[in-house]
């Protein structure tokens, strides 16, 4: 017996449907964000089964050539199955794809508060040798400062603009996620706070609510619960401000997820479309400039990153 549809987590409409496939979960994640202890079972394959007696009844010469090749691949883990699952749902509204149970904030907390320092990248290289390269550059300020000049191409033009139609010599901008701050405008008329995600932080817990401009790039698919978070961050611009979301463009449509075809659940625990932000915008009362797909170069990733960028005022209404 099980709930079958119920409240989206990112335009709020009843039509959040369970899926009957089930999402594999990166090992690392399942550990560190999700908190889930996993034991190694062993499978035994058909092709597996049998094999070495096989193998015994060739000649003795062939025999032994083949038995350390078998070996080996067993020793390779193919015989392993370590397959974490967890149920997922799809809107039928907006086609926002997410885990069917909210993701809670202190499992999340407890992962991001050390994400892409030291300790994250020692525990992640254990799991995953190969991270050990990509993670020099991950976060690096090389990366850093490729984005920006990104960033900044898409929103100068707006900042610009709403400077003018508030008629203030200067705008104040917060950064949610943010960082280092390295994704900040470096214009002379932009005073950016940063408040980073991490065990203590919460857009609740901003030193001020009178921000002209808040920015929240590339941190919804990383939260439980995508709308709260931005009705959080809409409390905190002025009236006629902007509000600036950017994620990572990852949903796969709707003919692959009901196919069954889903993606693997790592940190990016939601899979956004382009109807998911604009879902999203609009349950957030928010009046939306720009909702557009769009690439950015993440250094570290090959090749270009799609996403969706999606840009709101605050009413001025309330």
């Amino acid at each position: 017996m099980e709930l079958k549809t119920k409240r989206c987590r990112s335009c709020a409409k009843d039509t959040f449907e369970r899926l009957d496939a089930k999402a594999e979960v990166d090992p690392f994640f399942a550990r560190y964000g999700l908190q889930i202890e996993v034991s190694q079972t062993i499978d035994i394959p058909l092709f597996d089964w049998g094999l070495r007696r096989k193998v015994d009844r060739l000649p003795s010469g062939l025999a032994t050539k083949i038995h350390p090749f078998l070996d080996r691949l067993r020793r390779g883990h193919i015989l392993t199955d370590l397959r974490i699952k967890i149920p997922y749902g799809l809107c039928t509204s907006c086609s926002f794809l997410a885990p069917w149970y909210e993701v809670g904030d202190d499992q999340l907390r407890d992962y991001y508060a050390f994400y892409l320092e030291k300790e994250y990248k020692q525990a992640r290289t254990a799991f995953q040798p190969s991270f050990a390269q990509l993670g020099q550059v991950m976060g690096s300020k090389e990366e850093g400062e490729n984005r920006r000049n990104q960033h900044e191409a898409f929103i100068n033009p707006y900042l610009t603009r709403l400077r003018q139609e508030l008629h203030k010599d200067e705008l104040d901008l917060l950064d949610y996620g943010g960082g280092s701050g390295m994704l900040l405008p470096k214009l002379d008329w932009v005073q950016g706070t940063v408040l980073d995600v991490d065990s203590s932080s919460s857009p609740r817990k901003a030193s001020q609510s009178n921000y002209d401009v808040v920015q929240c790039l590339h941190v919804l698919e990383h939260v439980g619960h995508p709308l709260a978070t931005v009705e959080q961050l809409r409390a905190l611009c002025v009236p006629g401000g902007l509000i600036y979301i950017e994620v990572p463009l990852e949903f796969p449509g709707e003919r692959a997820v009901r196919a069954g075809q889903l993606p693997p659940c790592h940190e990016h625990l939601n899979k956004f479309s382009l109807k998911a932000v604009e879902g999203l915008l609009a349950a957030a009362d928010l009046e939306p400039e720009v909702v557009q797909t769009a690439e950015v170069d993440f250094l570290h990733l090959d090749g270009l990153t799609p996403v969706v960028r999606g840009l709101a005022r605050r009413p001025f209404r309330n």
